[in-house]
Protein backbone atom coordinates (compact mmCIF):
# COMPACT_ATOMS: atom_id res chain seq x y z
CA UNK A 1 0.00 0.00 0.00
CA UNK A 2 0.99 3.57 -1.05
CA UNK A 3 1.09 6.62 1.59
CA UNK A 4 0.60 9.61 -0.57
CA UNK A 5 1.79 12.52 -0.89
CA UNK A 6 -0.43 15.27 1.31
CA UNK A 7 0.52 18.45 -0.54
CA UNK A 8 -1.39 18.14 -3.51
CA UNK A 9 -2.98 21.14 -5.34
CA UNK A 10 -6.98 21.01 -4.20
CA UNK A 11 -8.43 21.55 -7.50
CA UNK A 12 -12.54 21.38 -7.73
CA UNK A 13 -14.12 22.77 -10.70
CA UNK A 14 -17.82 23.00 -11.79
CA UNK A 15 -19.46 24.18 -15.59
CA UNK A 16 -22.57 25.76 -14.52
CA UNK A 17 -25.30 26.80 -17.55
CA UNK A 18 -28.49 25.98 -19.23
CA UNK A 19 -28.33 23.39 -21.77
CA UNK A 20 -27.29 23.71 -25.52
CA UNK A 21 -24.16 26.13 -24.22
CA UNK A 22 -21.25 23.89 -24.84
CA UNK A 23 -20.77 22.89 -20.95
CA UNK A 24 -20.01 19.13 -22.42
CA UNK A 25 -17.92 20.30 -25.04
CA UNK A 26 -15.69 22.14 -22.33
CA UNK A 27 -15.99 19.34 -20.30
CA UNK A 28 -14.48 16.95 -22.77
CA UNK A 29 -11.64 19.76 -23.74
CA UNK A 30 -10.79 19.70 -20.08
CA UNK A 31 -11.30 15.79 -19.30
CA UNK A 32 -8.65 15.36 -22.44
CA UNK A 33 -6.25 17.79 -21.48
CA UNK A 34 -5.82 16.49 -17.52
CA UNK A 35 -2.57 14.93 -16.47
CA UNK A 36 -3.82 12.51 -14.64
CA UNK A 37 -3.14 8.68 -14.40
CA UNK A 38 -6.98 7.63 -14.22
CA UNK A 39 -9.84 9.36 -15.66
CA UNK A 40 -12.39 8.37 -13.08
CA UNK A 41 -15.83 9.39 -14.92
CA UNK A 42 -19.77 8.53 -14.30
CA UNK A 43 -21.65 7.79 -17.37
CA UNK A 44 -25.29 7.83 -16.92
CA UNK A 45 -26.44 9.76 -19.82
CA UNK A 46 -26.97 6.64 -22.27
CA UNK A 47 -23.15 5.97 -23.23
CA UNK A 48 -22.70 9.70 -23.58
CA UNK A 49 -19.03 9.94 -22.22
CA UNK A 50 -18.08 6.68 -23.92
CA UNK A 51 -18.29 7.62 -26.93
CA UNK A 52 -16.80 11.36 -26.48
CA UNK A 53 -13.86 9.54 -25.42
CA UNK A 54 -13.89 6.20 -27.64
CA UNK A 55 -13.55 4.08 -24.68
CA UNK A 56 -15.64 1.05 -23.61
CA UNK A 57 -17.81 1.42 -21.03
CA UNK A 58 -17.70 -0.47 -17.38
CA UNK A 59 -20.87 -2.32 -16.60
CA UNK A 60 -19.63 -4.13 -13.78
CA UNK A 61 -17.33 -4.40 -10.92
CA UNK A 62 -15.08 -6.63 -12.75
CA UNK A 63 -15.22 -4.57 -15.51
CA UNK A 64 -14.06 -1.48 -13.27
CA UNK A 65 -11.58 -3.40 -11.79
CA UNK A 66 -9.90 -4.29 -15.06
CA UNK A 67 -10.39 -0.66 -16.43
CA UNK A 68 -8.28 0.50 -13.25
CA UNK A 69 -5.97 -1.92 -13.66
CA UNK A 70 -5.10 -0.44 -17.29
CA UNK A 71 -5.08 3.53 -15.93
CA UNK A 72 -6.23 5.93 -18.21
CA UNK A 73 -10.09 6.18 -18.65
CA UNK A 74 -12.20 3.89 -16.18
CA UNK A 75 -15.96 4.98 -17.13
CA UNK A 76 -19.16 3.74 -15.03
CA UNK A 77 -22.23 3.23 -16.82
CA UNK A 78 -24.67 2.33 -13.42
CA UNK A 79 -27.49 1.13 -15.97
CA UNK A 80 -26.81 -2.39 -15.48
CA UNK A 81 -26.03 -2.30 -11.87
CA UNK A 82 -28.28 0.08 -10.79
CA UNK A 83 -31.39 0.42 -13.18
CA UNK A 84 -33.29 3.73 -13.25
CA UNK A 85 -31.27 4.93 -10.17
CA UNK A 86 -28.49 7.02 -11.01
CA UNK A 87 -28.03 8.67 -7.92
CA UNK A 88 -27.44 5.35 -6.05
CA UNK A 89 -24.79 4.27 -8.69
CA UNK A 90 -23.25 7.69 -8.65
CA UNK A 91 -23.17 7.01 -4.42
CA UNK A 92 -21.37 3.95 -5.52
CA UNK A 93 -19.10 4.91 -7.68
CA UNK A 94 -17.81 7.30 -5.60
CA UNK A 95 -17.18 4.96 -2.97
CA UNK A 96 -15.27 3.00 -5.34
CA UNK A 97 -13.24 5.58 -6.40
CA UNK A 98 -12.29 6.85 -3.31
CA UNK A 99 -11.01 3.59 -2.37
CA UNK A 100 -9.07 2.82 -4.96
CA UNK A 101 -7.32 6.60 -5.33
CA UNK A 102 -6.87 5.95 -1.49
CA UNK A 103 -4.20 3.04 -2.72
CA UNK A 104 -3.65 4.24 -5.93
CA UNK A 105 0.21 6.36 -6.44
CA UNK A 106 -0.67 9.87 -9.08
CA UNK A 107 -3.07 11.96 -10.12
CA UNK A 108 -6.63 11.36 -10.43
CA UNK A 109 -9.53 12.76 -11.93
CA UNK A 110 -12.93 12.63 -11.06
CA UNK A 111 -15.45 14.19 -12.42
CA UNK A 112 -19.50 13.46 -14.13
CA UNK A 113 -22.32 15.75 -16.21
CA UNK A 114 -25.50 16.60 -13.81
CA UNK A 115 -24.09 16.78 -10.76
CA UNK A 116 -26.93 18.72 -9.67
CA UNK A 117 -29.46 15.41 -10.84
CA UNK A 118 -27.29 12.95 -8.81
CA UNK A 119 -26.93 14.52 -5.62
CA UNK A 120 -29.95 16.29 -3.24
CA UNK A 121 -29.55 19.57 -1.72
CA UNK A 122 -31.55 18.63 1.28
CA UNK A 123 -29.23 15.43 1.95
CA UNK A 124 -25.51 16.08 2.62
CA UNK A 125 -23.81 13.92 -0.17
CA UNK A 126 -21.81 12.02 2.05
CA UNK A 127 -20.03 9.51 -0.52
CA UNK A 128 -19.71 13.22 -2.74
CA UNK A 129 -18.44 14.53 0.34
CA UNK A 130 -15.29 12.43 1.42
CA UNK A 131 -13.59 13.14 -2.05
CA UNK A 132 -14.22 16.22 -1.51
CA UNK A 133 -12.86 16.93 1.90
CA UNK A 134 -10.18 14.68 1.60
CA UNK A 135 -9.36 14.44 -2.29
CA UNK A 136 -6.18 16.55 -2.13
CA UNK A 137 -4.36 13.88 -0.25
CA UNK A 138 -4.93 11.60 -2.98
CA UNK A 139 -4.17 13.86 -5.53
CA UNK A 140 -7.78 13.56 -6.74
CA UNK A 141 -8.80 16.53 -8.81
CA UNK A 142 -12.97 16.53 -9.72
CA UNK A 143 -14.64 18.12 -12.77
CA UNK A 144 -18.43 18.39 -12.66
CA UNK A 145 -21.30 19.86 -14.94
CA UNK A 146 -24.21 21.52 -13.70
CA UNK A 147 -27.51 23.14 -15.01
CA UNK A 148 -27.30 25.54 -11.62
CA UNK A 149 -24.54 25.81 -8.86
CA UNK A 150 -27.73 26.76 -6.52
CA UNK A 151 -29.33 23.12 -7.27
CA UNK A 152 -26.09 21.34 -5.81
CA UNK A 153 -25.88 20.68 -1.96
CA UNK A 154 -24.36 23.90 -0.16
CA UNK A 155 -21.59 21.34 1.49
CA UNK A 156 -20.38 20.50 -1.69
CA UNK A 157 -20.94 23.50 -3.46
CA UNK A 158 -18.60 25.36 -1.52
CA UNK A 159 -16.14 22.89 -1.99
CA UNK A 160 -15.15 24.40 -5.46
CA UNK A 161 -12.53 26.24 -6.38
CA UNK A 162 -12.81 27.05 -9.98
CA UNK A 163 -15.72 27.84 -11.79
CA UNK A 164 -16.56 28.03 -15.77
CA UNK A 165 -19.55 29.97 -15.45
CA UNK A 166 -21.84 29.27 -19.03
CA UNK A 167 -24.94 31.64 -19.31
CA UNK A 168 -27.33 30.85 -16.74
CA UNK A 169 -30.85 30.34 -17.00
CA UNK A 170 -32.61 32.34 -13.91
CA UNK A 171 -31.73 34.30 -11.29
CA UNK A 172 -31.34 31.50 -8.75
CA UNK A 173 -28.45 30.11 -10.74
CA UNK A 174 -27.08 33.96 -11.47
CA UNK A 175 -27.05 34.57 -7.24
CA UNK A 176 -24.83 31.94 -6.08
CA UNK A 177 -22.46 33.01 -9.03
CA UNK A 178 -23.08 36.56 -7.82
CA UNK A 179 -21.86 36.17 -4.12
CA UNK A 180 -18.66 34.62 -5.90
CA UNK A 181 -17.92 37.80 -7.46
CA UNK A 182 -19.49 37.26 -11.04
CA UNK A 183 -21.22 40.40 -12.77
CA UNK A 184 -24.87 39.39 -13.35
CA UNK A 185 -25.43 41.17 -16.69
CA UNK A 186 -22.41 40.09 -18.05
CA UNK A 187 -23.57 35.98 -16.72
CA UNK A 188 -26.77 36.61 -19.14
CA UNK A 189 -25.28 38.49 -21.97
CA UNK A 190 -23.19 35.44 -22.57
CA UNK A 191 -23.61 33.80 -26.23
CA UNK A 192 -23.54 29.92 -26.48
CA UNK A 193 -19.81 28.79 -26.55
CA UNK A 194 -18.46 31.53 -24.18
CA UNK A 195 -17.96 31.24 -20.78
CA UNK A 196 -15.97 33.22 -18.05
CA UNK A 197 -13.86 31.48 -15.59
CA UNK A 198 -13.21 32.43 -12.07
CA UNK A 199 -10.60 30.75 -9.97
CA UNK A 200 -12.51 31.12 -6.39
CA UNK A 201 -9.05 30.78 -4.50
CA UNK A 202 -7.15 33.62 -5.97
CA UNK A 203 -10.07 35.53 -7.78
CA UNK A 204 -8.30 35.49 -11.44
CA UNK A 205 -11.24 36.34 -13.81
CA UNK A 206 -11.06 35.44 -17.51
CA UNK A 207 -13.20 34.80 -20.46
CA UNK A 208 -13.03 32.84 -22.90
CA UNK A 209 -14.92 30.16 -25.58
CA UNK A 210 -14.89 30.29 -29.42
CA UNK A 211 -14.83 33.77 -29.77
CA UNK A 212 -11.83 34.28 -27.46
CA UNK A 213 -8.41 33.30 -27.13
CA UNK A 214 -7.22 34.59 -23.77
CA UNK A 215 -3.82 34.80 -22.43
CA UNK A 216 -2.38 32.03 -20.33
CA UNK A 217 -1.76 33.66 -16.55
CA UNK A 218 -2.48 30.63 -14.19
CA UNK A 219 -4.69 28.01 -16.00
CA UNK A 220 -4.10 27.94 -19.24
CA UNK A 221 -7.21 28.68 -21.21
CA UNK A 222 -5.94 27.93 -24.65
CA UNK A 223 -7.61 26.66 -27.16
CA UNK A 224 -10.30 26.63 -24.69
Amino acid sequence: MSIQKQDAASIKVAIPGVSGVGKSTLFEKLVRKAKARWKFLFDHKHGDLARRFGVSACFTVDDLDASAERGGYVIFDPGRMYPGKPDDGFKFFCDYVFALCSVFKGKKLFGSDELDNLTETSRDPDELLVILDQGRTFEIECLFIAQGMNSINNKARKQFTEIFAFRQGDANGVGWLVDKGYDADALMALKNGEFIYKNLNTGETKTGGKAFQPKNAGRDLTGL
